[in-house]
């Protein structure tokens, strides 16, 4: 689409990928003494707060947040806030009642269950939760493709191609500390190519920002909450919470960001912490949105899907280096988040699935480029096949709503609540019900997906407890 890259975007991009490499480099060499599984997948617990807080934010905001969010705006309001509301109270659970039973106690949130259970319950859990992330997080990988795409006039499959080769490279080089110190340079670069939209879309639209935001206000597009109405407001947020708790408090990608802190402290004071600033992200995004809603009404808006409109945007008036800032914020937003999946995936890998392999240096560090090169080749091509999907940010979602509530239902039945082992027959009963119960409320209940979890964490759990008296006469390990 844009026949007119200037040298000065292609060097900010360029300087953008050198310093990250640089910055990989150095985190590596640092870190790289001591117990090499535990400094590649814990930091060898060196992470300090202000780490592990703005990791867990650059991990959450995706290209879905940079792209994806906007594009909810602007086709629909504000409600999506609502998630994030309840994910205070969710990060507030995580750290008084999840965080101290896994702090210290295991590489993988998924070792520490295995201490109620056997080594067949860990590879199972480890499985399903690598098959729902690598899904969710392909298509994230997607959304994140389509500026780059737009911005080089590239086909779309050759951006997810080019993204996952630059990330593989250099989530290689350091392990955890380096895929962490480099998020948080991308966490603050996504941010401030948010801040520049705000500058940018009212200065091109020649409206104030004020007069742009009012008028989308007028129009009840940046609505959250109707008092007349209150019960989607409640519903989302509540959703929020239990969402939150698996995505937060059993996700390996999080959770490992939590127990490689130096405190159990620490890494209370991150999780509750980031859930203020995914409001703040979560606002100068959605704001985004209703910016190039109010800007179109005003001009011919582009026959194109939503999710593409502010790639659209940015390429075709953005100014020159401004525009090669914007698409660093898109792959710093991208490659934050497939860097971290990478790094947690692998040590499910190496500590869950293949528990048994040899713990000799070389190996391990073998282990690792292998592991990294297949998850990545793995994520490329579920970015290929939601290249055909459109809405972006609900689909992503959704994905993960699916079997969110199975894996919280996991941890509480063997970590928590300890009713039950982490066996085979458990996690499969567990995400067996838990996926009927989100399949009757998804066609059968017709209910908001909000409840998805819900159904999903409370028939699962129901189902392990039923699996637990079927084929045990034991209490759990």
């Amino acid at each position: 689409m844009n026949n007119s890259i200037h040298i000065l975007d292609y060097t900010i991009i360029g300087v953008y990928l050198a310093g990250i490499f640089t910055l990989a480099f150095y985190s590596g060499k640092k870190s790289n003494k001591g117990d090499l599984v535990e400094e590649q997948y814990l930091a060898g617990k060196s992470l300090t707060i202000p780490e592990s807080l703005f990791s867990i934010i650059a991990t959450e905001v995706s290209a879905l947040t940079f792209l994806g969010i906007p594009a909810f705006a602007f086709g629909k309001d504000y409600s999506f806030i609502q998630i994030y509301f309840g994910a205070v109270v969710g990060r507030l659970l995580i750290a008084r009642v999840m965080l101290p039973a896994v702090y210290d106690k295991g590489i993988t949130v998924y070792t520490v269950m295995a201490k109620f259970g056997d080594v067949n319950g860990q590879k199972a859990i480890a499985i399903f939760y690598t098959i729902n992330k690598i899904l969710a997080v392909g298509v994230r990988l997607f959304s994140g493709s389509i500026l780059v795409a737009e911005f080089f006039n590239l086909n779309i499959y050759i951006a997810v191609g080019v993204i996952c080769i630059i990330t593989f490279f250099y989530t290689l080089i350091g392990g955890l500390k380096a895929v962490v110190r480099t998020d948080m340079v991308q966490m603050f670069l996504f941010i401030f190519g948010g801040l520049v939209a705000h500058y940018m879309i009212p200065e091109i639209s020649q409206h104030s920002w004020s007069e742009l935001m009012s008028y989308a206000h007028a129009q009840d597009k940046t609505s959250f909450l109707s008092f007349s109405n209150p019960m989607p407001f409640i519903i989302g947020v509540f959703g929020g919470i239990l969402f939150d708790m698996a995505t937060h408090g059993v996700d390996q990608d999080f959770v490992q960001r939590l127990t490689a802190n130096k405190s159990i402290r620490g890494a209370k004071i991150a999780i509750i912490s980031s859930s203020f600033i995914s409001i703040f992200v979560g606002l100068l995004f959605l704001s985004i949105g209703s910016l190039l809603w109010s800007h179109y009404q005003m001009v011919p808006t582009p026959d194109l899907p939503n999710d593409k409109i502010f790639a659209h945007f940015i390429t075709l008036y953005f100014p020159i280096g401004i525009k090669g800032l914007m698409v660093a914020g898109v792959l710093a937003a991208t490659m934050s988040t497939l860097d971290s999946t990478i790094n947690a995936l692998s040590s499910c890998l190496y500590n869950d699935i293949f528990h048994h392999r040899s713990h000799s240096k070389s190996l391990i560090e073998n282990y690792y480029r292998r592991d990294t090169l297949i998850i990545t080749f793995v994520l490329m091509l579920i970015a290929f096949i939601a290249a055909q999907s459109d809405g972006l940010l609900m689909f992503g979602l959704r994905i993960t709503s699916w079997t969110a509530g199975s894996l919280l239902a996991v941890f509480f039945g063997t970590t928590i609540f300890k009713f039950a082992r982490l066996t085979f027959q458990n996690v499969v009963s567990a995400y067996l019900f838990g996926v009927i119960a989100v399949f009757l409320n998804t066609f059968i209940f017709e209910l908001n997906w909000n409840f998805n979890v819900y159904f999903g964490f409370t028939l699962g759990l129901l189902g392990m407890y039923l699996t637990e008296k079927l084929f045990s006469t034991k209490g759990p390990a």
